[in-house]
């Protein structure tokens, strides 16, 4: 028996943090679509060091020093550039 309620407080307390950390996500991406309506697309583009990075992304591709770029780039900042990005080609094809 006590090992029944042990195993029921250890299952609500695990399904509690997991719903914690899922709210915790929502919260980050809210967060991230403020900071990307705050900055104008092209603001964000005009960053010297994520187009040397994302240069060196694209040129480099699969060598060292492409995937080293590729690394520097998993940042928020490198995110909002490659959506950035993204949004720029979307409204000049539209």
């Amino acid at each position: 028996m006590k090992t029944l309620i042990k195993f029921a407080a250890a299952f609500t307390l695990s399904t509690s943090v997991l719903a914690g950390n899922m709210s915790d996500n929502k919260d980050m991406k809210e967060m991230h679509n403020q900071m990307m309506d705050k900055l104008s697309v092209e603001e964000i583009l005009q960053n010297e060091d994520m187009q040397r990075l994302h240069r060196e992304m694209t040129r480099n591709a699969m060598s060292e020093g492409g995937f080293e770029a590729r690394v520097q780039m998993m940042t928020e900042e490198g995110r909002a550039y490659h959506k950035a990005l993204k949004q720029r080609q979307k409204n000049t094809a539209g």
